[in-house]
């Protein structure tokens, strides 16, 4: 039964991770189409940029994780 979470599990960070990307796909196109881009939207698109980063290390294989780390 804990393979069958884990997989579930990875399944939902697979779908965060695209979710996440589509946001910050569509923040681009704001700063770039937009006459504003006030400080909320750097701050967004940092935050999201984090997201990304964060989630992307927890679906790279521990192995590889330590690697990346030395």
């Amino acid at each position: 039964m804990g393979t069958n979470a884990d997989m579930v599990t990875l399944a939902r960070l697979h779908a965060a991770l695209d979710s996440v990307v589509e946001t910050e796909q569509l923040i681009i196109t704001i700063r770039e189409t937009s006459a504003s881009q006030g400080p909320a939207v750097a701050r967004l698109a940092e935050v999201v940029h984090e997201a990304r980063e964060l989630l992307r290390s927890l679906l790279t294989r521990p192995e590889s994780r330590q690697l990346s780390e030395t």
